[in-house]
């Protein structure tokens, strides 16, 4: 009886000692969720003006397919008009945007992505017309590329949007860049 409980005690205790436990797990995780910032510069197809300022974004990703990835993104924008005039001062545009995205795994580093996004934006108007906030309804379809930098650190050297407001009478269409970096929390 006591080789037995020997035997048996040896051969639990023997792996620990021997680092025998898998240190990192074989297999990537499947899925991540990221939260990041960037900076935006755009067309606003409100007379022709341009506009720049911060935003924020978070994914969520999960790998359905070897490469092959689909997920969620959910962004915030804040951008400001650029003008020379006092005429146009005042003038804001703010994209509050969600939808479903598709990424590509290229490497172990590049991801390259396309997304349909929808939800609300808000345009001030310049202070001579209104001093008043409109919400629109708005769909963006784009794409980009994501690098990742480290395990948890993530780059978007370049992301593109092209935009449809419900903005009377015709709609706006505008277009914005962004790029910026994010940190993966899960």
């Amino acid at each position: 009886m006591g080789k037995k409980s020997f035997v048996g005690l040896l051969f639990l205790l023997c792996p620990i000692f021997l680092h025998a436990q898998a240190l990192q797990p074989v297999t990537p995780k499947l899925a991540t969720i990221t939260a990041g910032g960037y900076f935006s510069y755009g067309q606003t197809d409100y007379g022709q003006r341009h506009a720049f300022g911060p935003g924020a974004y978070a994914d969520f990703n999960y790998r359905i397919w070897r490469n092959i990835g689909v997920g969620i993104e959910g962004e915030m924008r804040f951008l400001n008009f650029l003008t020379n005039s006092s005429s146009g001062a005042g003038i804001e545009e703010q994209n509050f945007l969600g939808g479903p995205r598709a990424t590509y795994q290229i490497g172990r580093r590049w991801f390259p992505y396309g997304k349909f996004l929808f939800g609300g934006s808000r345009f001030h108007y310049p202070n001579f017309i209104s001093n008043q906030i409109f919400t629109y309804t708005t769909f963006a379809g784009g794409g980009g590329l994501d690098y990742q930098l480290t395990d948890r650190i993530t780059v978007r050297p370049v992301d593109f949007e092209y935009q449809h407001w419900d903005f009377p009478p015709t709609g706006l269409t505008p277009w914005v860049y962004s790029a910026g970096v994010s940190y993966r929390l899960f």
